[in-house]
């Protein structure tokens, strides 16, 4: 067998085909309402832009084929997510299994297929399976760059880099990492002209989203930095951030990213200073993309991990950096006895994880309350929409008081409406203030629905019609709806 042509013929490639049926199926049979989030994406897949308020526009773009082919449903939104997180791992085992062999590459794909984190996000789609797709992507022709530099794979890695900041902002670090390690490690590659297109590309494909945030107020940048004023809200954080690390990415192998990370540094002095120059072709270039998946993933995540001792950070924002680990991480984990079985216990504790992950949506009792943290952002919607849907009429505008509920009640009414979102601020806070301006109903008869049981402030001749009340193992909400005169107001 030619094991660069007939990789994915093998146990890891039967291993694929077997992994990846069995998600599509249960994503088909997956009893899992959309979360907000997903039919906010799912929203802006109908009104295709080059840009939206939170994240540029390839979420959206790829919701829209998914459902153009399989129409509008759950499994039509969450395909991307399954295919973008397949698709980043079959590149990972190939890379793998044509630099480093059969069994580096089995270790490699087993490890990564479950990964709790990466696992779970085969299932719900959000801008991070596509972007862990892409920045995969990016690292594969960038690696056959570095074998071979020709005008089509820097044609191609550059393609990729500019997808990866059409998909979300932490795609930026792509082109400064890459200039980084090309200009420490691989200098001479700047005498081909070919290598500026990695860096020219990305530019001009990211050019019409630059081109729709400026013409929006720079709404993207005002978000983003909102992420990073948010305050450390105690102790509690601290354990559910850096203790998340080790069962969201594997206990032992982050142990161990730990403790290779700090020692790698001097693997990377004496690559500066030559001492790889008299191994065979092959050995140096392993050396290389050691070097690259390093450069790419432990002095980035190590300046985030300290970050995050001082403003509040999700595990998701860090998740591209990580994926770039775990290859150097097990280069190292099983060249001795022990470490070898940490590895397959590493192994068994996310074979674990991701067998629970499969269950919870099935059967939510077997956390008890935590399945009320885990899952509460997915019910509720279905009966919300059933609620409003009672006393929606074509001719009475939908208003509501947040996005989630616009987003919920697009996707899971049956006319799938185009909602208003209330907006007291003097800027935008979600999409939906950008598409429609709520001031066009001041003095209008509107449904309202609103978060909480309370007369509205915003409704003159307010007439409730329903209340729905829920209680999701310990976690308590509540909405209101509405008849009235819209005149602007409070809201709570």
């Amino acid at each position: 067998m030619d094991k660069k042509q007939d990789y994915l013929f093998s146990v890891g490639g039967l291993f694929l085909l077997l992994l990846f049926t069995g998600k599509f199926f249960y994503v088909k049979e997956l009893p899992l309402p959309l979360s907000y989030d997903e039919s906010y994406y799912w929203d802006w897949s109908r009104h295709l832009d080059w840009g939206y308020y939170s994240k540029p526009p390839m979420v959206a773009w790829l919701i829209y084929l998914s459902t153009k082919a399989f129409g509008i449903n759950e499994f039509a939104v969450r395909l991307p997510a399954l295919l973008s997180i397949t698709g980043s791992i079959t590149l990972l085992y190939i890379l793998t299994f044509r630099y480093f062999g059969e069994y580096l590459a089995r270790a490699h794909l087993f490890t990564l297929s479950f990964v709790p984190i990466f696992f779970a996000y085969s299932f719900v789609m959000t801008i991070d399976p596509p972007l862990l797709f892409f920045w995969t992507l990016s690292l594969y022709f960038l690696v056959e760059y570095l074998r071979k530099p020709t005008f089509l794979k820097a044609l191609l890695t550059g393609i990729s880099i500019g997808l990866a900041l059409l998909t979300k902002q932490t795609a930026l670090a792509l082109p400064f990492l890459t200039f980084a390690y090309l200009f420490l490690f691989e200098r001479k590659i700047f005498k081909f002209k070919a290598t500026y297109l990695i860096f020219l590309l990305p530019a001009l494909l990211y050019l019409p989203n630059l081109y729709w945030n400026f013409k929006h107020g720079l709404v993207l940048l005002e978000h983003t930095e909102e992420h990073f004023q948010r305050s450390i809200s105690g102790f509690f954080y601290y354990l559910k951030f850096y203790g998340g690390l080790f069962i969201l990415f594997g206990p032992i192998v982050f142990a161990y990213f730990l403790k290779y990370g700090f020692k790698y540094w001097h693997f990377i002095k004496l690559t500066l200073k030559g001492a790889f120059e008299k191994l065979s072709r092959d050995e140096a270039f392993q050396i290389k993309i050691l070097n690259l998946f390093y450069f790419f993933s432990f002095p980035p995540l190590l300046v985030l991990l300290i970050l995050a001792l001082f403003k509040e950070f999700n595990h998701n924002w860090i998740m591209p950096f990580f994926l770039s680990a775990y290859l150097w991480v097990l280069f190292f984990l099983l060249q001795k006895r022990i470490t070898k079985f940490l590895y397959i216990l590493n192994l068994l504790i996310t074979l674990g994880f991701s067998l629970l992950l499969l269950a919870i949506p099935r059967n939510p009792g077997l956390l008890g309350k935590t399945s009320g943290l885990l899952l509460f952002k997915f019910y509720g919607w279905k009966e919300l929409a059933s609620l409003v849907e009672k006393h929606y009429q074509d001719n009475l505008p939908l208003l509501v008081s947040h996005r989630e509920i616009a987003s919920s009640l697009a996707f899971y009414m049956k006319s799938h409406p185009e909602v208003y979102v209330v907006n007291l601020e003097k800027r935008p806070e979600n999409q939906y203030h950008l598409w429609r301006r709520d001031v066009e109903l001041i003095g209008k008869e509107v449904l309202f629905v609103q978060k909480g049981d309370y007369q509205p402030g915003i409704l003159k001749k307010a007439i409730k019609l329903g209340v729905l009340r829920q209680n999701y193992y310990g976690k308590e909400k509540s909405y209101s709806l509405w008849k009235g005169i819209y005149v602007k107001g409070e809201i709570r």
